[in-house]
Parts: C-alpha cells; sequence; structure tokens
C-alpha cells in the first residue's frame, strides 16, 4: 500500500486499531443499514395491504349504505310483514279455536236435525260459549231438545244450559222458534 501522507499524530498500532474499530463499525452501520430498511419494507407493504384493504371494506360500506338507500320501500315493507307476523302469533296465542268449536256444534245440530239451522255462535278464549239455534217447526225443535239432553250432544260441553226459547211469528203463521243457549265447550285437543 502506498502512503501520500504521513500520519504523524499517531502511531502505526494505535492506527491499526482504530482502522479495525471502523472497519467494524462501517460493517455494523452497514448491516444496521439493511436490516433497517428490511424492516421498512415490511412495514411499507403491511400498511399497504391494510391501506387497500380498508379501501375495499370503505367500497364495500359505500356499496351497501346506496343499496340500502335504494332498497329504503324494501324495508318498509319487511318491517311490515314482521309487524303481521308478530300480530298472528300474538292472535294464534288468545284465538279461541272458534272454527273448530263450529264444527263439533254443527255436526250435533246436523244429527239431530234437518230442520235446525245454528244462528249465531260466540266463543272465547277460555271456551266459554253462547248459541242461538232456530227452528221452523215446533216438532222439530222438541226432537232436538230431547237431542240436547242425550250423552252425545253433552259429552261436547263441560257445562250447557238453555238461557231462552223465543218464538217468533208472523201474520201468516209462519212461526220460528229460537233457542238460546250459554255454556263451556270441553278442551279439544290440538
Amino acid at each position: 500500500m502506498k502512503k501520500n501522507s504521513i500520519n504523524l499524530l499517531i502511531n502505526r498500532e494505535d492506527y491499526q486499531r482504530y482502522e479495525n474499530i471502523f472497519e467494524r463499525l462501517k460493517l455494523s452501520a452497514a448491516i444496521l443499514t439493511a436490516v433497517l430498511t428490511i424492516i421498512f419494507i415490511f412495514f411499507f407493504v403491511l400498511l399497504k395491504n391494510k391501506s387497500s384493504q380498508y379501501e375495499k371494506l370503505s367500497g364495500q360500506k359505500k356499496d351497501y349504505l346506496q343499496i340500502l338507500m335504494n332498497n329504503k320501500k324494501d324495508e318498509a315493507k319487511i318491517n311490515y310483514i314482521q309487524k303481521k307476523y308478530s300480530d298472528l302469533k300474538t292472535f294464534l296465542k288468545d284465538d279461541a279455536s272458534s272454527v273448530a268449536y263450529y264444527e263439533i256444534l254443527s255436526n250435533a245440530i246436523k244429527n239431530s236435525s234437518e230442520s235446525a239451522v245454528l244462528k249465531s255462535l260466540e266463543v272465547d278464549k277460555t271456551r266459554n260459549t253462547s248459541f242461538t239455534i232456530t227452528f221452523n217447526v215446533f216438532e222439530k225443535m222438541m226432537d232436538f231438545l230431547k237431542f240436547a239432553e242425550s250423552e252425545v250432544f253433552l259429552n261436547n260441553f263441560e257445562k250447557i244450559s238453555l238461557k231462552n226459547l223465543v218464538i217468533v211469528g208472523d201474520v201468516e203463521k209462519n212461526e220460528n222458534y229460537e233457542l238460546s243457549f250459554k255454556g263451556k265447550f270441553i278442551k279439544l285437543n290440538k
């Protein structure tokens, strides 16, 4: 190695030692720079991926909000249907199942007399009932009263009593007879 200048401040052994220290320092700085560059690139890529995911999710959010804004009427219809469904569930919970009791009473009346007509029927959710049956022939009404005292008819009720007998007539002697009953149906197995 050719020297162009002479270093008079330090001797040759100290110079070698300082030169080794500076070489190590340069090597350490280069390694540290490489490690920091790798870490910087890693975080840059990581943040770029997170940023692209955020942009993608933000775009989806905008799309969904736009869809919601466009479908406000559908949302109102869904809320309406949900409310009606809730009302139906409440109704079914409180329903007296009057159709089933109507069928029982209608079949019992048909079995007793062909001329009997069920004029009115009321059933509440505790199965309490009142109903009116009309007849246009007196003998058919009497036949029904006999049938009403039979076990076939009485097995449909926990209790039943005759509330009223009305004779409705007109000038031409066409009379109608109405029997009103009050009672409580037996509980049906659903």
